[in-house]
Protein backbone atom coordinates (compact mmCIF):
# COMPACT_ATOMS: atom_id res chain seq x y z
CA UNK A 1 0.00 0.00 0.00
CA UNK A 2 0.93 3.55 -0.58
CA UNK A 3 0.47 7.19 1.05
CA UNK A 4 -2.72 9.19 1.52
CA UNK A 5 -5.25 9.33 -1.00
CA UNK A 6 -4.94 11.64 -4.15
CA UNK A 7 -8.19 11.86 -5.51
CA UNK A 8 -9.59 15.37 -4.86
CA UNK A 9 -13.09 15.58 -3.46
CA UNK A 10 -14.75 16.37 -7.25
CA UNK A 11 -14.72 13.14 -9.74
CA UNK A 12 -15.39 14.84 -12.82
CA UNK A 13 -16.86 12.48 -15.46
CA UNK A 14 -17.00 14.11 -18.73
CA UNK A 15 -19.40 10.91 -20.60
CA UNK A 16 -21.62 11.29 -23.10
CA UNK A 17 -25.53 10.40 -21.74
CA UNK A 18 -25.66 7.37 -23.57
CA UNK A 19 -22.38 5.93 -22.62
CA UNK A 20 -23.39 5.64 -18.94
CA UNK A 21 -25.90 2.48 -19.40
CA UNK A 22 -23.57 -0.56 -19.08
CA UNK A 23 -24.32 -3.27 -21.46
CA UNK A 24 -26.44 -5.99 -19.92
CA UNK A 25 -25.20 -9.32 -19.02
CA UNK A 26 -21.98 -9.26 -19.39
CA UNK A 27 -19.24 -11.05 -17.27
CA UNK A 28 -17.80 -8.87 -14.54
CA UNK A 29 -14.71 -11.71 -13.00
CA UNK A 30 -13.48 -10.75 -9.97
CA UNK A 31 -10.49 -12.15 -8.43
CA UNK A 32 -10.55 -12.90 -4.59
CA UNK A 33 -9.39 -15.30 -1.62
CA UNK A 34 -11.76 -17.85 -1.19
CA UNK A 35 -11.09 -17.87 2.61
CA UNK A 36 -10.29 -14.17 3.89
CA UNK A 37 -12.89 -12.84 6.14
CA UNK A 38 -13.64 -9.83 6.84
CA UNK A 39 -13.19 -9.65 2.99
CA UNK A 40 -14.21 -12.06 1.28
CA UNK A 41 -14.73 -15.86 1.18
CA UNK A 42 -16.66 -18.10 -0.84
CA UNK A 43 -20.02 -18.19 0.64
CA UNK A 44 -19.95 -14.39 -0.11
CA UNK A 45 -19.48 -12.92 3.72
CA UNK A 46 -17.42 -10.88 3.06
CA UNK A 47 -17.93 -6.87 2.78
CA UNK A 48 -16.09 -6.94 -0.21
CA UNK A 49 -18.33 -9.72 -1.54
CA UNK A 50 -21.16 -7.63 -0.46
CA UNK A 51 -19.57 -4.56 -3.00
CA UNK A 52 -18.42 -6.30 -5.61
CA UNK A 53 -22.38 -7.79 -5.80
CA UNK A 54 -23.61 -4.38 -5.20
CA UNK A 55 -21.15 -2.71 -8.06
CA UNK A 56 -21.85 -5.71 -10.70
CA UNK A 57 -25.86 -4.45 -9.91
CA UNK A 58 -25.17 -1.10 -10.93
CA UNK A 59 -23.60 -2.20 -13.89
CA UNK A 60 -25.66 -4.42 -15.28
CA UNK A 61 -22.91 -7.65 -15.11
CA UNK A 62 -23.19 -10.97 -13.96
CA UNK A 63 -20.67 -11.16 -11.32
CA UNK A 64 -18.48 -14.10 -11.35
CA UNK A 65 -15.42 -15.10 -9.19
CA UNK A 66 -11.90 -16.35 -9.56
CA UNK A 67 -10.61 -18.05 -6.45
CA UNK A 68 -6.94 -17.12 -5.52
CA UNK A 69 -5.08 -16.63 -2.54
CA UNK A 70 -4.49 -13.37 -1.72
CA UNK A 71 -0.81 -12.54 -2.54
CA UNK A 72 1.04 -10.96 -5.35
CA UNK A 73 0.47 -13.38 -8.08
CA UNK A 74 -3.07 -12.97 -7.54
CA UNK A 75 -2.35 -9.82 -9.59
CA UNK A 76 0.20 -11.12 -11.77
CA UNK A 77 -1.13 -14.48 -12.21
CA UNK A 78 -4.81 -14.00 -12.93
CA UNK A 79 -5.51 -10.38 -13.53
CA UNK A 80 -2.67 -9.52 -15.75
CA UNK A 81 -3.03 -12.63 -17.48
CA UNK A 82 -6.54 -11.63 -18.18
CA UNK A 83 -8.42 -14.68 -16.04
CA UNK A 84 -10.41 -11.55 -14.01
CA UNK A 85 -11.16 -8.28 -14.45
CA UNK A 86 -10.79 -6.62 -11.12
CA UNK A 87 -9.30 -7.15 -7.40
CA UNK A 88 -11.04 -5.36 -4.81
CA UNK A 89 -9.02 -4.38 -1.39
CA UNK A 90 -5.88 -2.91 -2.84
CA UNK A 91 -3.59 -0.29 -2.30
CA UNK A 92 -3.72 2.60 -4.26
CA UNK A 93 -1.39 2.97 -7.12
CA UNK A 94 -0.64 -1.12 -6.52
CA UNK A 95 2.13 -2.46 -8.75
CA UNK A 96 0.49 -3.55 -11.98
CA UNK A 97 -2.54 -2.12 -12.12
CA UNK A 98 -4.72 0.52 -12.66
CA UNK A 99 -6.42 1.86 -9.35
CA UNK A 100 -10.22 3.69 -9.24
CA UNK A 101 -11.13 6.27 -6.51
CA UNK A 102 -10.57 4.78 -3.24
CA UNK A 103 -13.93 3.55 -1.55
CA UNK A 104 -12.54 3.92 1.60
CA UNK A 105 -9.56 4.61 4.03
CA UNK A 106 -8.32 2.87 6.95
CA UNK A 107 -5.49 2.52 9.26
CA UNK A 108 -4.15 0.36 11.46
CA UNK A 109 -5.40 0.37 14.89
CA UNK A 110 -4.70 -0.42 19.04
CA UNK A 111 -6.91 -3.00 20.40
CA UNK A 112 -7.26 -3.28 24.13
CA UNK A 113 -9.32 -4.49 26.41
CA UNK A 114 -12.03 -1.89 27.68
CA UNK A 115 -11.77 -2.80 31.46
CA UNK A 116 -7.93 -2.01 30.86
CA UNK A 117 -6.57 0.35 33.28
CA UNK A 118 -4.67 2.44 30.88
CA UNK A 119 -5.57 3.84 27.26
CA UNK A 120 -3.50 3.66 24.19
CA UNK A 121 -3.82 6.33 21.31
CA UNK A 122 -0.32 7.12 20.28
CA UNK A 123 2.52 5.17 19.60
CA UNK A 124 4.67 7.77 21.81
CA UNK A 125 2.57 6.83 24.80
CA UNK A 126 4.62 5.90 27.60
CA UNK A 127 2.81 3.09 28.87
CA UNK A 128 3.64 0.91 25.95
CA UNK A 129 6.77 0.47 27.43
CA UNK A 130 4.76 -1.44 30.04
CA UNK A 131 2.91 -3.27 27.99
CA UNK A 132 2.90 -6.38 25.82
CA UNK A 133 2.36 -5.77 22.53
CA UNK A 134 1.28 -8.20 19.67
CA UNK A 135 1.35 -7.41 15.80
CA UNK A 136 1.14 -9.75 12.90
CA UNK A 137 4.53 -9.58 11.40
CA UNK A 138 7.53 -7.45 11.45
CA UNK A 139 7.19 -6.26 7.67
CA UNK A 140 4.22 -4.13 8.97
CA UNK A 141 4.12 -0.66 9.64
CA UNK A 142 3.46 -0.45 12.91
CA UNK A 143 6.15 -2.71 13.88
CA UNK A 144 8.96 -0.23 11.94
CA UNK A 145 7.18 2.51 14.30
CA UNK A 146 8.04 0.38 17.45
CA UNK A 147 11.76 -0.25 15.97
CA UNK A 148 12.08 3.31 15.93
CA UNK A 149 11.39 3.79 19.74
CA UNK A 150 13.12 0.65 20.71
CA UNK A 151 10.27 -1.44 21.50
CA UNK A 152 10.04 -4.19 18.70
CA UNK A 153 12.24 -6.61 21.06
CA UNK A 154 10.02 -7.08 22.81
CA UNK A 155 6.67 -7.54 20.12
CA UNK A 156 5.07 -10.56 20.05
CA UNK A 157 4.09 -11.94 16.60
CA UNK A 158 0.58 -13.40 16.04
CA UNK A 159 -1.10 -14.07 13.20
CA UNK A 160 -3.68 -11.62 12.01
CA UNK A 161 -6.64 -14.15 10.60
CA UNK A 162 -7.14 -17.54 10.85
CA UNK A 163 -8.99 -19.06 8.22
CA UNK A 164 -8.68 -22.49 8.84
CA UNK A 165 -10.50 -21.99 12.32
CA UNK A 166 -14.67 -23.12 12.30
CA UNK A 167 -15.52 -20.06 12.25
CA UNK A 168 -12.54 -18.06 11.41
CA UNK A 169 -10.60 -16.18 13.50
CA UNK A 170 -8.19 -13.75 14.50
CA UNK A 171 -5.43 -15.11 16.84
CA UNK A 172 -4.30 -11.53 17.22
CA UNK A 173 -7.47 -10.34 18.42
CA UNK A 174 -8.36 -13.38 20.63
CA UNK A 175 -5.14 -12.89 22.51
CA UNK A 176 -5.59 -9.31 23.45
CA UNK A 177 -9.82 -10.69 24.80
CA UNK A 178 -8.01 -13.48 26.73
CA UNK A 179 -5.55 -11.25 28.13
CA UNK A 180 -2.70 -12.96 26.66
CA UNK A 181 -1.39 -10.34 25.37
CA UNK A 182 -2.27 -6.30 26.57
CA UNK A 183 -2.37 -4.63 23.20
CA UNK A 184 -2.34 -5.13 19.56
CA UNK A 185 -1.80 -3.04 16.53
CA UNK A 186 -3.83 -4.64 13.83
CA UNK A 187 -4.97 -3.37 10.37
CA UNK A 188 -7.90 -1.63 11.04
CA UNK A 189 -11.11 -3.91 8.88
CA UNK A 190 -9.39 -7.20 10.55
CA UNK A 191 -9.32 -5.83 13.78
CA UNK A 192 -12.77 -3.79 13.87
CA UNK A 193 -14.46 -7.25 12.71
CA UNK A 194 -13.11 -9.85 14.66
CA UNK A 195 -13.09 -7.51 18.01
CA UNK A 196 -16.51 -7.34 17.85
CA UNK A 197 -17.18 -11.05 18.06
CA UNK A 198 -15.27 -11.75 20.98
CA UNK A 199 -16.99 -12.00 24.88
CA UNK A 200 -15.01 -9.34 26.07
CA UNK A 201 -15.52 -5.65 25.02
CA UNK A 202 -12.40 -4.58 23.39
CA UNK A 203 -11.63 -0.85 22.58
CA UNK A 204 -10.29 -0.28 18.47
CA UNK A 205 -8.39 2.77 17.88
CA UNK A 206 -6.54 4.08 15.16
CA UNK A 207 -2.74 4.44 15.68
CA UNK A 208 -1.41 8.16 15.82
CA UNK A 209 0.58 9.21 14.07
CA UNK A 210 -0.86 8.55 11.08
CA UNK A 211 2.62 9.37 9.42
CA UNK A 212 5.80 9.60 10.56
CA UNK A 213 8.99 10.71 8.98
CA UNK A 214 10.92 8.87 6.78
CA UNK A 215 8.15 7.12 4.66
CA UNK A 216 5.94 4.99 7.26
CA UNK A 217 1.93 5.13 7.10
CA UNK A 218 -0.43 4.03 9.23
CA UNK A 219 -3.29 5.14 6.87
CA UNK A 220 -3.87 3.87 3.47
CA UNK A 221 -6.60 4.40 0.78
CA UNK A 222 -7.83 1.07 -0.66
CA UNK A 223 -9.19 0.91 -4.54
CA UNK A 224 -10.23 -1.70 -6.79
CA UNK A 225 -7.57 -2.47 -9.74
CA UNK A 226 -8.09 -3.26 -12.46
CA UNK A 227 -4.92 -4.69 -15.20
CA UNK A 228 -2.94 -1.44 -16.59
CA UNK A 229 -4.22 0.39 -19.65
CA UNK A 230 -8.23 -0.36 -18.79
CA UNK A 231 -8.91 2.65 -18.22
CA UNK A 232 -12.49 2.26 -19.79
CA UNK A 233 -13.44 -0.51 -17.16
CA UNK A 234 -11.29 1.77 -14.37
CA UNK A 235 -14.18 4.69 -15.51
CA UNK A 236 -16.82 2.49 -15.01
CA UNK A 237 -16.14 0.99 -11.79
CA UNK A 238 -15.21 4.69 -10.60
CA UNK A 239 -19.07 6.11 -12.07
CA UNK A 240 -20.55 3.20 -9.70
CA UNK A 241 -18.57 3.88 -6.67
CA UNK A 242 -19.44 7.25 -7.06
CA UNK A 243 -23.40 6.40 -7.58
CA UNK A 244 -23.66 3.39 -5.18
CA UNK A 245 -21.13 5.48 -2.40
CA UNK A 246 -23.68 6.11 0.63
CA UNK A 247 -24.54 1.81 0.16
CA UNK A 248 -21.47 0.93 0.11
CA UNK A 249 -20.15 2.84 3.18
CA UNK A 250 -23.05 1.59 4.96
CA UNK A 251 -21.45 -1.89 4.13
CA UNK A 252 -18.57 -1.00 5.77
CA UNK A 253 -20.14 0.40 8.81
CA UNK A 254 -22.21 -2.75 9.28
CA UNK A 255 -18.17 -4.44 9.18
CA UNK A 256 -17.24 -2.08 12.03
CA UNK A 257 -14.32 -1.03 9.17
CA UNK A 258 -12.56 1.64 11.12
CA UNK A 259 -12.26 4.49 8.66
CA UNK A 260 -10.46 7.81 8.47
CA UNK A 261 -12.77 10.31 6.40
CA UNK A 262 -12.77 10.47 2.85
CA UNK A 263 -14.66 13.45 1.01
CA UNK A 264 -17.76 12.11 -0.93
CA UNK A 265 -16.81 12.26 -4.57
CA UNK A 266 -19.15 14.22 -7.13
CA UNK A 267 -20.39 12.70 -10.17
CA UNK A 268 -20.68 15.34 -12.66
CA UNK A 269 -22.21 14.47 -16.21
CA UNK A 270 -22.24 16.50 -19.38
CA UNK A 271 -24.14 16.40 -22.36
CA UNK A 272 -22.42 16.91 -25.43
Amino acid sequence: MRGRSAWPGLLCALLLLGQLGAAQGWEMRVCADPDDLPFSNRQMQGFDNRIAELLAKDLGARLTYVWWKRSPSMVHMRLREGHCDLILGLGEGYEGTLSTLAYYQSSFVFVYREDSPYAVASMDDPVLKELRVAVETPGVPPFEALANRGLSAKAVILEATDPAASPPSSPIVEAVAKGQVDVAIVWGPVAGYFARRQPTKLKVVPVQPEFELPAISMVYPVVIGVRAGDEALRDRLNIALVRRWDQIQAILKEYGVPQIPLPKPVLEVKKP
